[in-house]
C-alpha cells in the first residue's frame, strides 16, 4: 500500500580460470575492439550542463515483509519488482502497490534449488533466469516451478558484492553475462561472456579498458565490476574509478564507444600496492573510505550512475565508524546524470538522507530506493521503499 500521508507530512531534503582455448577465442573476439580505438576519451560537462537537478521523494511502497531483502531486477513490461532474501533464501515478487505476487523458498535440499544466486532476473515471457555458484544456469516460472537447465562448459564461479541481474538476453539463442570472477581474486582478463544457447559455447569479452587505472602495474583493491545493459549499449563500472565505460553490442562482440568521467576532486582514490598480496587493507578501509561506484541504469532521456566520494583519512574518525547516520551524512550517495548521447549533464545529485540506497529504476522512470531506518530511529515490521523523481531545479 502507498504511504501518502507520511510523505505529505515530511519535509523532503535533498553503493576458474578460463580454458586456454576459450581465452584465445575471446581474445580474437575483442582484438578488433581494442585495436580500433585504444585511446579513451574523457567526456566532460557539456554546455547544456548548466542545468541542475535534485532527487525528490514522490511516493513510497509499504511491503508487508521484513528481512534482508535485496532487489535484483525490475520487469520492464509489468513493473513487478524481484527481490531475494539471502538469509532465508526467500524469493519475493511484488508490485508498486506493495501487493506480494509470489513468495517462496527453494533453498536447502530442494531439487533444482534457488540459493546463492549470482544472477537473478526476469527472463522471456515473465520467467526467471537464475545462475548460482553450484554451476547451474536455470529457467523457472515466476512461481518457482523449474522449467529447464541451460548447459555450460564449465562451472559458474562468482562471488556477490551486489545481487543485481548480471545476465542479459541478446536474442533467442544468445545471452551476455557475468558468470565468472571474484572479489578477492587478481584482476581477470575478461569480465563478460557471450553464451550461445544452441551449443553452450562461450565467447569471453570485455577486458579492463586500456585507459583504466586498473591496467597500471599496481593493485587498487577489488574491481567489483558492475555491468548493465541499455538497448544495444553495455555500461561498465570499476570499483574505485569514477568513469563510465560505454560499449556497443555488435553480433557476438563488444565495440568500445567512449568513456565518461564523473565525480570531482573529492573522490578518494584507494592507496595502491604492487600486487594483491601486499595491498594494505587497514590503511585503505580502517583509516579512510575509498570512493566507490555502485551501478548505472537508464530511463527516459537519462542515464544515471550511483556513487560515493568516500572519506579522506584526515576526516575519518571513530565517530563515523560507530554512527551509520553520521557516516552517511559525511559520505552521501550521489548520482551522476547523463543524457542518451552520454553527455554528462549533472555530476553530483545527492540522494535524500531519508533514503538509504538506490536499488533500481522503474519502467516509468521513478527511482526505487530503500528506506534509511537510521534516519528515523525505529524498527518496523514491514519494509518501506521510496519512489523518487529526478527534478530539474
Amino acid at each position: 500500500m502507498i504511504i501518502q500521508s507520511f510523505l505529505g507530512a515530511m519535509a523532503i531534503t535533498r553503493s576458474m580460470s578460463r580454458l586456454s582455448s576459450m581465452v584465445l577465442f575471446g581474445a580474437l573476439g575483442v582484438w578488433g575492439m581494442n585495436s580500433c580505438k585504444e585511446k579513451v576519451e574523457d567526456v566532460g560537462l557539456t554546455e547544456e550542463a548548466e542545468k541542475s537537478y535534485h532527487l525528490e521523494i514522490v511516493d513510497s511502497i509499504r511491503l508487508d515483509y521484513r528481512g534482508e531483502l535485496e532487489i535484483t531486477d525490475i520487469n520492464v513490461m509489468s513493473g513487478e519488482i524481484l527481490g531475494f532474501n539471502f538469509k532465508t533464501e526467500e524469493l519475493i515478487i511484488f508490485d508498486q502497490s506493495g501487493e506480494i505476487q509470489e513468495l517462496y523458498s527453494r533453498g536447502g535440499d530442494n531439487p533444482h534449488p534457488i540459493n546463492s544466486p549470482v544472477s537473478l532476473g526476469f527472463y522471456e515471457e515473465g520467467k526467471l533466469l537464475v545462475a548460482n555458484n553450484f554451476g547451474k544456469l536455470s529457467v523457472f516460472e515466476k512461481n518457482g516451478m523449474h522449467v529447464k537447465d541451460i548447459a555450460l562448459p564449465f562451472t559458474i564461479e562468482f562471488h556477490n558484492w551486489n545481487q543485481k541481474k548480471k545476465i542479459f538476453k541478446i536474442s533467442d539463442d544468445l545471452l551476455l553475462g557475468q558468470i565468472s570472477g571474484g572479489r578477492s581474486e587478481e584482476y581477470r582478463e575478461y569480465y563478460l561472456d557471450f553464451i550461445d544457447l544452441k551449443d553452450g559455447s562461450l565467447n569471453p569479452v570485455l577486458p579492463i579498458p586500456q585507459s583504466s587505472k586498473y591496467k597500471a602495474d599496481q593493485y587498487f583493491g577489488p574491481l567489483y565490476p558492475n555491468v548493465t545493459r541499455n538497448d544495444n549499449f553495455i555500461y561498465l563500472l570499476l570499483g574505485n574509478e569514477p568513469v563510465l565505460y560505454v560499449y556497443e553490442i555488435k553480433g557476438k562482440a563488444l565495440s568500445f564507444v567512449e568513456s565518461v568521467s564523473f565525480a570531482s576532486d573529492e573522490f578518494v582514490s584507494a592507496i595502491p600496492s604492487e600486487n594483491q598480496k601486499s595491498f594494505d587493507w587497514d590503511r585503505n578501509y580502517n583509516e579512510m573510505r575509498p570512493g566507490d561506484v555502485q551501478f548505472s541504469n537508464s530511463f527516459g532521456n537519462y542515464i544515471i550512475v550511483v556513487y560515493r566520494n568516500g572519506i579522506k583519512n584526515t576526516e575519518y574518525n571513530e565517530e563515523l565508524v560507530n554512527d551509520p547516520l553520521k557516516s552517511r551524512e559525511v559520505n552521501p550517495y550521489y548520482i551522476a546524470v547523463l543524457d542518451k548521447k552520454h553527455n554528462l549533464v549533472d555530476e553530483s545529485v545527492a540522494l535524500p538522507l531519508q533514503a538509504k540506497m538506490i536499488k533500481a529504476v522503474m519502467p516509468d522512470g521513478k527511482i526505487l530506493a530503500s528506506k534509511n531506518k537510521y534516519y528515523f530511529g525505529q524498527e518496523e515490521d514491514f519494509e518501506t521503499f521510496y519512489l523518487l523523481e529526478l527534478v530539474e531545479d
